[in-house]
Order: structure tokens, then C-alpha cells, then sequence
């Protein structure tokens, strides 16, 4: 039981380190393409989507309007390097003048507000999981609790590695899902840590056998809602919040179940036996 969680983030592990996690525009450098002047308000959808088929990364377009003259500006963000690359820019070129647009400034940016989220995104993860950690040694009074807190970021971990693979940024979205995650994957093992460690009719791999169906239940209909919404949805922002809720939940029947259960048996298991004999 507890091998198959541990192979899991294992082979997570390794899908971060060769793949590397994708950032949005929200936490990465990139290229801004600007227009000023036009007469006409351009497509933005058929923008966006044009250039993020040529270009195999996250695009955003917006419409800007000049309240003195009238006329429409257009800011296009992308995270594709487009001045480092001649041909490449020469292409882009190309292919907005089919649009009518001409003369565009490019500019590299790095946004500032990127370096502060993320450092704000690993700020607030770990002392949210140190948060989690004291409250719970509060409530159960027992050290074998805290081990909740490394189940929760294994969680994190096979969510963050399934962002890898399906090349799913890191952006407010997904970032609000990893969140969530983490409030999950607490409230899935203190329902296991009450059954185990607060009740005390039954054997405890009874309390453990009931807990699981109540849990399994509750995340297996949670993780079809979010398959149905990332299958069906085509709003980024929540086909990428659906994607780390997948992963996540996944693994948390995983973690919590397999993991901390086997830990928590092993816990009441040698406690009753010390209690035998006296």
C-alpha cells in the first residue's frame, strides 16, 4: 500500500525535471507586440487563435481605444521569445499583416508582478501546510499526525507533474486549483485521522475500511465532475484548474488511502499493543 503512492511522486519527480513546468503570461518573460492607430477594431479571437496555432504557446490579445482620437490599439502578450528569433518574427509578421495590421512595435517584457506571485505562490503554500500541521497536532494531540502535512504535498507534487505532462501553465487558474488541492487533501485525511484515531468501537481497520467508503465516495464524484469540465469546457482558465484538480485527486485516493492509512493502522495497531500489555 505504501509503494504504489511513493512510485507514483517518484516518477512525477522525474516528469518535472525533464519536462519543466510551462509558465502563463502571468509568471513568465516573453514578447509584446503592440498596434496603435488602426481604424478598425481587429478580430482578437481569430488572432489569438492563429497565432497560438503557429506559435505552440500561450497568446493573449487585446483591444485598446485611444478616447482623443477614436481609434483602436492592440496589445498581444505572448510567452514565445519573438525578438530572438528573426525568421520566426518575420513569420508572426506575415501572418498579422493578413489581419491589415502593419508597423508593429515589439518589445521583450518581463512582468514584475510575475517574480512576485510565485514567490508569494511558495510563501503561501508552505505556511498554509504549516498552519495545517499545528492545528492538527492541536486537535489529535499525537506527533503521527503531522504526516498528514507530506500526504497533502505529495498531492501537490502529482498534480504539479501532471501540469508537465499535458503542458498545463502555471498561471492564476491552475494556481487557485493547487490551492484548493491543498485544502482537499486536508479534509480527506482528517476524515480518516477521526475514524482512526477518535472513534474506538470496532478494530481499527474496520474505522479505516468505513472511512475509506465515505472517501472514496466524496472524491470520486468530485474527480468526474472535474473530468466532465476538462473534457467539455473549452474556458482556459478552467480547463487549467480542472486539469490540477484531476491529477490531484487522483493521487490524494493514493496518498491518503494507501499512504497515511497503512501509517495510521501501523499507529493504532502499536498502540493497542502496548495497551495488551499492560
Amino acid at each position: 500500500m505504501v509503494l504504489s503512492p511513493l512510485a507514483l511522486a517518484a516518477c512525477m519527480c522525474l516528469f518535472i525535471l525533464l519536462l519543466g513546468l510551462p509558465m502563463s503570461l502571468e509568471f513568465s518573460s516573453g514578447t509584446l507586440i503592440s498596434y496603435q492607430g488602426l481604424e478598425n477594431k481587429p478580430d482578437v479571437a481569430s488572432i489569438e487563435r492563429s497565432l497560438r496555432g503557429m506559435l505552440q504557446k500561450e497568446v493573449k490579445a487585446e483591444v485598446t481605444t485611444d478616447p482623443a482620437t477614436g481609434k483602436f490599439g492592440l496589445d498581444i502578450q505572448t510567452t514565445a521569445l519573438v525578438y530572438e528569433n528573426e525568421e520566426k518574427e518575420n513569420q508572426i509578421l506575415a501572418l498579422l499583416s493578413s489581419f491589415g495590421l502593419e508597423n508593429p512595435s515589439i518589445l521583450p517584457y518581463e512582468p514584475a508582478l510575475g517574480r512576485i506571485y510565485k514567490r508569494q505562490a511558495v510563501e503561501g503554500i508552505l505556511i498554509a501546510s504549516l498552519a495545517i500541521g499545528l492545528c492538527l497536532l492541536f486537535v489529535y494531540r499525537r506527533k503521527v499526525t503531522l504526516l498528514t502535512v507530506p500526504c497533502v504535498l505529495l498531492d501537490l507534487l502529482v498534480a504539479v507533474g501532471g501540469m508537465c505532462l499535458t503542458r498545463t501553465p502555471l498561471s492564476l487558474a491552475s494556481l487557485a486549483g493547487l490551492l484548493l488541492l491543498l485544502g482537499y487533501g486536508v479534509d480527506t485525511n482528517v476524515l480518516l485521522a477521526t475514524y482512526v484515531l477518535k472513534r474506538f468501537e470496532g478494530e481499527p481497520e474496520e474505522r479505516v475500511a468505513s472511512a475509506m467508503k465515505t472517501g472514496f465516495t466524496i472524491t470520486l464524484t468530485t474527480l468526474l465532475t472535474m473530468l466532465a469540465v476538462n473534457l467539455f469546457v473549452t474556458n482556459p482558465s478552467l480547463d487549467q484548474l480542472s486539469t490540477v484538480l484531476v491529477f490531484g485527486l487522483a493521487a490524494d485516493l493514493l496518498n491518503t488511502w494507501f499512504l497515511n492509512a497503512s501509517i495510521l493502522l501501523w499507529h493504532a495497531s502499536k498502540k493497542r499493543m502496548y495497551y495488551v500489555s499492560l
